[in-house]
């Protein structure tokens, strides 16, 4: 690395406050997570699928190209398409990096396998222990009301979405493309009840099971899509995601006797082991 590059790259605080200040911004984070989950999408696109005004996603892609950047300008498809598209800056491509599907069908598997040969109260002891272990703790639930508040503005897209090809369809209107020609969408739920961690986990299994077979199912999509050509700009993206959780507010007490770092210590070493052998874990 010359000088000149170790001057022009950003301390490793100015990232992490970069970062920090990215999730107090929903709209940003909802153009980054949009980014980063399609692709290089331009402000037309970003303001459809966020629910923004063009000219608010105007503003925020601004802010977002100052350095050190979330977002850069896809050169390439911008010379190839119409209006300006941006991508992931390699800053945000590293920290927010998608999960490859092996996550879903060996990764995730393989540490629910290890996890459910424990007892009840060692997996009680677990969730306690991986929460405090998080180098976010303190900042989870927000994050996670941001991914969930990306993820409303893409239900509303689909909805909207669907909403306009409904009225057509009553107007007798003809669909312009003929192969695929209205759109759709899932709505799925169930509650049941549950008394221990290891429930959780039960269900854990059941939802990566679900997506082990999406993975599946998206590879061969993609092997069909290529075998009979089809263009990138005839791929339509199609999304889905699980939200789910205990109904129930927990309730925590002070008590000068209990010591919660004594408390999980038994699991330290057994969760080790879980994870051995396991790349980036």
């Amino acid at each position: 690395m010359t000088e000149s590059s170790k001057r022009d790259k950003p301390s490793k605080k100015k990232v992490e406050s970069r970062f920090e200040k990215l999730l107090e911004n929903e709209t940003q984070y909802g153009i980054l997570m949009a980014i980063r989950n399609f692709g290089s999408m331009n402000i037309k696109n970003l303001a459809g699928l966020i629910g923004k005004t063009e000219s608010t996603i105007h503003h925020h892609i601004s802010e977002m190209l100052k350095d050190p950047k979330l977002i850069e300008i896809d050169i390439n498809k911008t010379e190839k398409e119409r209006g300006k598209y941006y991508r992931l800056s390699s800053l945000s491509s590293k920290k927010y990096s998608r999960e490859q599907d092996t996550v879903f069908e060996e990764i995730i598997p393989t540490i629910i396998e290890r996890t459910m040969k424990l007892d009840d109260e060692d997996i009680s002891r677990m969730f306690l222990l991986r929460m405090m272990n998080q180098k976010d703790l303190g900042s989870m639930a927000q994050k996670a009301r941001r991914s969930f508040s990306y993820n409303h503005n893409i239900e509303n897209f689909i909805l909207n979405n669907f909403e306009k090809g409904e009225q057509a369809i009553l107007n007798k209107l003809k669909p312009t493309n003929l192969n695929y020609p209205v759109s759709s969408h899932t709505l799925l739920s169930m509650d049941m009840k549950v008394s221990k961690p290891r429930h959780m986990m039960e269900i854990g299994v059941a939802s990566v099971e679900f997506f082990a077979k999406l993975a599946k199912l998206k590879r061969k999509f993609e092997e069909e899509m290529d075998s009979e050509g089809v263009k990138d700009e005839d791929r339509i993206d199609a999304y889905f995601y699980l939200f789910g959780g205990e109904v129930c507010e927990f309730e925590f007490e002070e008590d000068e006797k209990f010591d919660l770092d004594e408390f999980v210590k038994p699991v330290i070493n057994k969760i080790k082991k879980i994870y051995e052998g396991i790349e980036g874990q």
